[in-house]
């Protein structure tokens, strides 16, 4: 919310202003004669107002029932303020309020939206704005005839017109010696000549697009999409959600199969190590068989013939582990290719 001024016995100067906590200036179009020297806006107090960062507002008043005069009249002001605001370096696009400032019947309002339109003629229905209290000003609005409003409390009967633009209190200050009546800006522009229209950051084509993507990755009505699955509490997942899951299922996965890799390498090693045990034991028994043999034929000396028996035993087994050795998956003398046996019903 923004607070401001609007004065006419003198010219407080933006300093003086600004060190108030009043930061724009409702400002007449028009002399003041003189009895209001001060009355009317000058290019050296424009200046001024801009350069302490005072937002200016352009209003237009000659007699408080002006407007009475009805259409031309309102060309001719509408002539006479545009001028004014480009001397003193103000925008063409900018609205002006033109002062209904009296108690107006709806009998004047006839004449007050004449006057109005006059001025749209000049400055663009969208320019054209309108002061006065409660009821001169929504009649205004209703009609069309203005599209901004300043309404004053004064006649106003203590009802609120929601779409005001700014509002004249009846709080008065005095600023660097000059009577002030205090405003305040309803709206973030209400006709000020520095306020600058943001740019949309997209188009409404582009718009569509992202609210397309955004139902996408959350489901109809953002509420995630039920083939998804729900979470711990029972609600959809939503495509990220699902995505993180997966992630997460497949990062165990990979864990547990670098732990059977892990296995694996070991137990290969464990079978390298009993095929060079098994080895060296059959070297051992063929050489112990050979000599044995050469000493006393095939009957194994005493005490040799001793162990003849657990020692047959003993390299039968070894035979049987050796052939067991190539079904190890992984390891040498292993085909992963050989065909599986079927097994199915008969």
């Amino acid at each position: 919310m923004r607070f401001g001024l609007d004065y006419s016995g003198g010219r407080p100067g933006g300093a003086a202003i600004r060190a108030a906590g009043f930061d724009f200036v409702v400002r007449y179009l028009t002399p003041g004669g003189p009895s209001l020297p001060g009355k009317q806006l000058t290019p050296a107090e424009a200046d001024d107002l801009r350069a302490h960062d005072i937002s200016i507002v352009s209003n237009w008043e000659t007699t408080a029932a002006r407007m009475l005069d009805g259409y031309n009249a309102g060309i001719v002001d509408a002539r006479a303020g545009l001028a004014q605001v480009l001397r003193c370096g103000g925008r063409r696009d900018r609205p002006i309020y033109f002062s209904a400032d009296f108690d107006a019947t709806p009998h004047d309002q006839v004449a007050i939206d004449a006057y109005l339109d006059g001025a749209a003629t000049v400055l663009g229905a969208a320019n054209v704005g309108i002061y006065g209290g409660y009821w001169t000003v929504s009649r205004a609005l209703d009609a069309g005839s203005a599209a901004w409003a300043w309404q004053t409390d004064a006649w106003s009967g203590g009802n609120v017109e929601t779409r005001r633009n700014i509002h004249q209190t009846l709080r008065q200050v005095r600023v660097n010696g000059v009577l002030c009546d205090v405003n305040v800006a309803e709206t973030v522009d209400f006709g000020q000549w520095d306020f600058v229209q943001e740019e949309p950051d997209m188009t409404p084509e582009q718009d569509a697009v992202l609210r397309d993507i955004q139902t996408q990755l959350r489901g109809p009505g953002l509420a995630g999409w039920p083939q998804l699955g729900t979470d711990t509490e029972g609600r959809h997942l939503t495509m990220v959600d699902g995505l993180a899951a997966a992630l997460s299922r497949i990062d165990e996965m990979q864990r547990r199969i670098d732990e059977l890799e892990g296995d694996t390498e070991a137990l290969r090693t464990q079978v390298g190590e009993l095929r060079t045990e098994i080895s060296e034991l059959e070297a051992t028994t063929a050489d112990l068989v050979e000599e044995v043999q050469r000493l006393e034929g095939h009957r194994w000396p005493w005490p040799l013939s001793l162990i003849e028996g657990p020692a047959e035993l003993i390299g039968a087994q070894l035979a049987r582990l050796e052939s067991l050795l190539p079904d190890l998956p992984g390891l040498p003398g292993h085909s992963d290719t050989e065909p599986a046996a079927h097994v199915g019903k008969s």
